[in-house]
């Protein structure tokens, strides 16, 4: 520098390359506040999922039976698990936005007790791709990112309109049945009181698969004895939203 003027810097072109880069900082933030996708995103470890499944949900008179089907020759059980999920739903003004999911999972052992907890963050948007018979649903999911921040943080950093709370109890089973892996979930939703629940659940990448695996499901609704029980289209969130006050 010499009489306060740089000699090896064009100084000039330094503050419009700086002003341009503020422009693109102010773009980012801008869409940040305005996006909940870019907002989750923004907080680090968001991964997009693309992945279809198949499923049906039916509401149960006797949760009994489905453990007793289960215990049929033709099904072969691989994995047992069994937790209490706690979910709080956002909402926002704009319903494009789709919905932001808080879940904190309660992994529970055989006598009740929680041997683990893991929260995590999902946005979810549109519900289904296609419908089959026997209400089986063609569905994905979005975007997931784990929850390190409490959620008092979360409420205040997406900023919703409104929430719904939802407790379900989970016994999950890992399932094969005729070559083929189901996910079978036992629910019993807590809070809001809605009852219980048999979901069937197997993911797939063609619509012939998703076609064979809608008529494998039928066919296990069968065997674990919930055939005729009345089908569900919502989601849980839909179910309990009916419940809750706007």
């Amino acid at each position: 520098m010499r009489d306060r003027q740089l000699l090896t810097l064009n100084e000039g072109e330094l503050l419009d390359q700086a002003s341009e880069i503020a422009k693109k900082i102010d773009a980012f933030l801008i869409a940040r506040e305005q996006s909940v996708l870019s907002k989750l995103i923004a907080l680090g470890g968001s991964i997009e999922e693309e992945s279809f499944e198949v499923q049906v949900k039916v509401k149960l008179a006797d949760p009994l039976k489905v453990r007793k089907g289960l215990e049929r020759p033709e099904i072969e059980i691989i994995r047992i698990r069994h937790y209490d999920q706690h979910d709080t739903y956002f909402f926002f003004a704009d319903p494009a936005q789709g919905r932001i999911r808080y879940r904190e999972d309660e992994f529970l052992d055989e006598k009740g007790n929680v041997t683990a907890t893991r929260p995590r963050l999902t946005l979810v948007g549109q519900k289904r791709e296609d419908v089959f018979a026997n209400e089986v649903l063609l569905s994905r999911s979005r975007y997931i990112a784990p929850a390190a921040q409490t959620l008092r943080f979360y409420r205040e950093y997406f900023k919703p309109v409104r929430e719904v709370e939802l407790v379900k109890d989970r016994l999950r089973w890992l399932i094969k049945y005729k070559d083929t892996e189901f996910f079978v979930n036992l629910d019993d939703v807590q809070t809001p009181l809605l009852g219980n629940f048999l979901e069937i659940k197997s993911r797939t990448w063609s619509r012939g698969d998703a076609q064979r695996k809608a008529e494998l499901v039928a066919e296990l609704l069968s065997l674990l004895g919930a055939a005729g029980q009345p089908t569900v289209t919502e989601d849980y969130i839909e179910l309990a939203s009916m419940e809750s006050p706007s």
